[in-house]
């Protein structure tokens, strides 16, 4: 073994078969890197270092990033991020199958790095279990468009005789045009992942026979045998496996079936963002739906399924805190409010689909019920009014952003966005973490950080940068509850607390800058509802009343209450609002229950939901979202 290629030093030998050897290496810098030597000399270098350039510059979703390249001995060398774990193949051999959740992590990661080579015109050429690693943050697929690059620049006697034996002592993962001399494109790389697929969830080829030319002649002729594959991704693997090409669907087609094709497809226009200071909410715009997002964003969605992928993270340690000098305020007059304008008669009766439950709604409804999860299942919205489909993940919770182009994905795991920049992040960094909420202007979403059941600080996930950042709070010894809500100019957040007071313990609400430091907070306002707690317009927030009532309605700015709302019934659960003077409240009372948007004085001038009372139980969750 050499010990250096170009810049870096060689210290072991990862993989090697008839056309590459890969070589793990050190760079200048002492990072660890993976290289693949391909034993052929080029016929046009330049060409190689352009295709290698191409390649660079596509997004690299569950792909291991090209570092460098250049030529050693006149042979190609192509320098990638070292990925800490086994290939898939020495995982099966070692573990056995994957199964249940790992699999179609698997799935749904290896087609993600598919889509965007295929997007870009290329294809991978050589998939395999051997150019799949499990990295501890999920499945990086290796290698990809790099044979195919040496192929373009190379094409002399050895190399093509290197190929052609690896193809005929390893036909397992090719598809049958290969074996008619064609090249390796995007169709292939579609057979050459369902025949990886099948191997992953059984640990054999699908065309088994026992020997290279049995197991090619079932390639060519035979069907495959996917009886130990599970459904997902059975069916899309199936038809990955058509003998033609142009039967199979691409990695787009193939990657919206898998995470379920379930996009919300609204988009509204001109919302405006809330200004720092509470002001009167501003008019009504009337809103206009269309089509959300394209094939890839809507498979980064369910990446939520786990294994995904952090672009960057970093911790703000809170190392100052803010003594908190608020007093409760005096006796304090409040003039009584206007008549509240009631909500529109619901002009709609819609079924839903996995729970008894009907919508009454109206088009210009201020807030409108855009996913809903029952159990394990979780169901969004195809549109404003449209229907719902369920998503192929257990225990997902989505999230709209408040423009409605964008849809967070939240698993304990990983969280998803669709976009135009779609992408995922890991969680498992950060511990546990929970109650995703955006920020009014959608630029940030925000999770709780849990230790042992109490708020411990808070992760800021940028769509702009892509980055995670975590900020570490004190909230957890310090009498933290429930979460943090954004405030609603989205400089700070809220959290609950219970304070210690003349030797009792009570709840209110802290006020934190993103940086964690505490800047107040109003310990007389009662239990934080949580992260839907301020209005609409920013003015005024709502808790479980501390006495005199069941919810209470505060002035953000001075903490002055607003308004008691008193409920005699049982189990009268808080949705967040409907409009500034409605919030949405469940109603038990009845045989069918009811959701219902009530002012606050206590009462109902419109039924937002009809639930039969067996299926409105602890878990089911609904997500309303403002027009």
């Amino acid at each position: 073994m050499p010990e250096r290629i170009g810049d870096y030093s060689l210290t072991s030998v990862l993989a090697e078969d008839d056309h590459s050897t890969v070589h793990a290496a050190t760079s200048p810098a002492g990072a660890r890197v993976a290289i693949t030597l391909f034993k052929t000399r080029l016929r046009d270098p330049d060409e190689f270092l352009t295709r290698i350039e191409n390649l660079q510059s596509g997004p690299a979703y569950h792909s291991a990033s090209i570092v460098d390249a250049g030529t050693s001995g006149g042979m190609p060398y192509v320098v990638s991020e070292f990925v800490e774990g086994p290939s898939l193949a020495a995982h099966v051999a070692e573990h056995g199958p994957l199964t249940g959740a790992a699999l179609h992590r698997l799935a749904i990661a290896t087609m993600t790095a598919l889509v965007p080579v295929h997007q870009a015109g290329d294809a991978h050429g050589a998939l395999r279990p051997a150019a799949v690693l499990l990295g501890p943050d999920g499945p990086r697929v290796t290698g990809a468009g790099l044979a195919r690059a040496v192929d373009e620049s190379a094409k002399d006697e050895e190399w093509v005789r290197a190929y052609t034996t690896q193809k005929v002592r390893s036909p397992a993962f090719e598809a049958p045009e290969q074996f008619r001399g064609e090249p390796a494109g995007q169709a292939a790389d579609m057979f050459s992942w369902a025949a990886m697929m099948a191997f992953a969830a059984t640990g054999r080829s699908p065309f088994e026979g026992g020997s290279p030319s049995a197991t090619m002649n079932k390639v060519l002729h035979g069907e495959p045998d996917l009886s130990g594959l599970p459904e997902p991704p059975r069916d899309v693997v199936a038809d990955c496996l058509a003998k033609e090409p142009g039967a199979r669907p691409t990695a787009s087609q193939a990657l919206m079936r898998l995470v379920g094709h379930a996009p919300l497809t609204i988009e509204r226009d001109d919302i405006p963002t809330p200004l720092p200071a509470p002001a009167p909410p501003p008019p009504k715009q009337p809103r206009r739906f269309g089509l959300l997002i394209g094939a890839a964003a809507v498979a980064i969605v369910v990446l939520a399924g786990g294994g995904g992928h952090v672009i960057a993270r970093s911790t703000t340690p809170v190392t100052t805190r803010v003594a908190s000098t608020a007093t409760a305020p005096g006796v304090s007059t409040v003039s009584a409010s206007a008549e509240p304008t009631p909500p529109p008669e619901p002009t709609s009766r819609v079924k839903v689909p996995g729970v008894d439950m009907t919508l009454l709604e109206h088009p210009s409804d201020a807030t409108t019920l855009t996913a809903y999860r029952k159990g394990e299942d979780t169901y969004v919205r195809n549109g404003a009014l449209g229907e719902f489909t369920k998503l192929p993940l257990k225990n997902a919770e989505p999230v709209l952003s408040p423009d409605g182009r964008t849809l967070a994905v939240f698993t304990p795991a990983v969280v998803g966005f669709t976009g135009d920049r779609p992408f995922t992040v890991s969680l498992e960094p950060y511990g546990t973490t929970e109650r995703p909420t955006w920020s009014r202007d959608g630029k940030q979403l925000l999770l709780t950080a849990v230790t042992d059941g109490k708020p411990s600080g808070f992760v800021l996930i940028d769509m702009a940068t892509q980055r995670a950042t975590l900020v570490d709070t004190d909230d957890e010894s310090t009498g933290g509850e429930v979460g943090y809500a954004w405030l609603p100019d989205g400089t700070g957040v809220a959290v609950g607390y219970q304070p210690e007071r003349d030797g009792k313990t009570g709840h209110g609400v802290r006020f934190r800058g993103l940086d964690g430091a505490e800047q107040k907070s109003m310990h007389w306002v009662g239990e934080m509802y949580g992260r839907r707690m301020f209005a609409p317009s920013g003015r005024h927030f709502v808790t479980y009343c501390p006495s005199g009532g069941t919810f209470c309605v505060w002035d953000s700015a001075t903490g002055v209450r607003m308004a008691s709302i008193g409920i005699f019934y049982n189990d009268a659960f808080l949705s967040g609002w409907y409009d500034d003077a409605h919030l949405i409240v469940a109603d038990p009372r009845e045989k069918t229950h009811k959701i219902v948007a009530m002012d606050l004085r206590g009462r109902t001038p419109r039924v937002l939901a009809e639930i039969s009372a067996k299926d409105d139980t602890d878990d089911l969750l609904l997500y309303y979202t403002r027009s």
